[in-house]
């Protein structure tokens, strides 16, 4: 029989992250818009997200820490209603300073979701690994659509449509969640449906002391190469494309979707028990990705770029099922939040080092050599995890 509680619950979590990428990812690609129309140079306007990169870390040990006393729905409900209306502010700014506030307002409310959501269908799901990486696939593919979101209402209506529609439909959706809890068509557990097997003191210092490390790292990298990535495709073909962001927004989104199916590689293999040791093998991967993308140019570095965010999303389910494995209930949306504040804290530097490596002349190679150094750091790093457990199942599953 269909856990149709779990279902609806899958409905919302993946729409929130869908949804949180799609929000946080449109001024990426508005800002090409904003450079003629503000006439403010790409590497000054780039850095008015860093406010906002910085307060989805920082908050995000709070809004875990909320969601273990309130209950992960109740915040996720926050979180929908308030990313909403900082994407409209963004949308009604006349400056720069306004813009950064309306980023940052987006920022501290969109640090609720990957704790909260993220433990909210850990805490419900049978199947970790697949749960999660179809919440996974579901994060990518807005990533995917955010770039063809913002081109299509930039190109047809205008920028400022392009914050304000998305932000109406973040607050439908708050709006719809909030009815589901008081009228009972959505129950929230208090504990998890699947057990976890009990981690000795010394594994679980280990386990959160490495991920402290490697979320960390790969949050520079990440952040830096989705901020480089739609400038860089638009030196490198933007002349093949055509007028305007449509071309460009279409491309990003097939490269984004092209890597999005490496989630369930990873679920895969964590619902087996092999998270450490594919989480090790990925950076292997990430660095022959990086490295690789500095000797191509033109066409080819679209199939790069495909290969660079596959062995990035082949590692994020495997993250999730790491943390749980380490964690109880009653707790894991403050581990989660602790995760991801460290984590996402080291996201301006990422935006920063796009800002500060960028040269007309070079390109992004020498961003490139440098985040390549640092996905060799994490691979080290990463082989220091405790060793892999089998995940628990419920009889029958």
């Amino acid at each position: 029989m269909r856990d149709n509680n779990l279902r609806l619950i899958m409905v919302f979590a993946c729409f929130g992250h869908a949804w949180f990428h799609v929000l946080v990812a449109l001024f990426l690609t508005l800002v090409l818009v904003l450079e003629p129309v503000w006439q403010r140079p790409y590497d000054e306007l780039i850095g008015l997200w860093t406010l906002g990169a910085l307060l989805l870390g920082l908050a995000a040990p709070l809004a875990g820490w909320l969601s273990d006393r309130w209950g992960e729905a109740n915040l996720m409900v926050v979180y929908f209603l308030g990313i909403g209306i900082a994407t409209l502010l963004c949308g009604f700014a006349t400056g720069p300073a306004m813009l950064t506030a309306a980023l940052g307002l987006m920022g501290l409310f969109g640090a609720i979701y990957h704790p909260v959501g993220t433990a909210w269908v850990i805490k419900h799901a049978t199947r970790r690994g697949r749960s999660v990486a179809v919440l996974g696939i579901s994060g990518s593919i807005g990533a995917a659509a955010a770039s063809l979101v913002a081109a299509v209402l930039a190109d047809l209506l205008d920028w400022r449509l392009a914050f304000v529609l998305p932000g109406l439909l973040a607050i439908f959706a708050g709006a719809a969640l909030a009815w589901a809890l008081a009228t009972g068509l959505l129950r929230d557990r208090e504990s998890d449906v699947l057990p976890t097997p009990e981690a000795s003191r010394k594994d679980v210092r280990q386990a959160f002391a490495v991920l402290a490390v490697t979320m960390s790292l790969t949050t520079v990298v990440y952040y830096a190469f989705t901020t480089m990535l739609p400038k860089w495709l638009d030196r490198q073909v933007g002349a093949a494309l055509g007028d305007g962001l449509l071309g460009l927004g279409a491309l990003v989104t097939a490269v984004y979707l092209l890597g999005a199916t490496a989630q369930l590689v990873g679920g895969y293999f964590a619902d087996r028990g092999a998270a450490k040791r594919v989480y090790v093998l990925s950076y292997g991967l990430k660095l022959a990705a990086l490295l690789l993308a500095l000797s191509v140019a033109g066409w080819p570095v679209v199939a790069v770029a495909v290969v660079v965010i596959f062995v990035f999303d082949i590692a994020a389910p495997l993250e999730s099922v790491l943390i749980a494995r380490f964690t109880s209930s009653r707790r894991r949306g403050l581990a989660y939040g602790i995760r991801n504040g460290i984590a996402i804290a080291a996201g301006p530097l990422g935006v920063q080092l796009v800002s500060w490596l960028f040269d007309e002349a070079a390109g992004f190679d020498h961003l490139l050599l440098v985040l390549a150094g640092i996905v060799a750091v994490i691979a080290l790093a990463a082989g220091l995890l405790p060793g892999d457990d089998s995940q628990t199942r419920p009889a029958g599953t």
